[in-house]
């Protein structure tokens, strides 16, 4: 048998060449805490002090890097 009907296919699936988004970057989290209302009452700082608002906070910005990490994929 030759060596040649055992070679891989030459055509790769492209890679994203962009660093997918971090929803625990400092940047993120403020980002997400703008986007609530809660931004009206407490300063960032007041909001991550506080368990319930911090949760929120942290989802909410996982679920925007999912967001954008899903457009980058596809």
């Amino acid at each position: 048998m030759s060596r040649l009907a055992h070679r891989a296919p030459t055509d790769q699936l492209p890679l994203p060449l962009e660093p997918l988004a971090n929803p625990r970057t400092d940047a993120a989290l403020r980002a997400a805490y703008r986007r609530l209302e809660i931004a009206r009452r407490l300063t960032y700082e007041q909001a991550m002090s506080r368990t319930a608002c911090a949760i929120g906070i942290r989802n909410l910005a996982d679920a925007i890097a999912r967001r954008i990490n899903r457009k980058k994929i596809f």
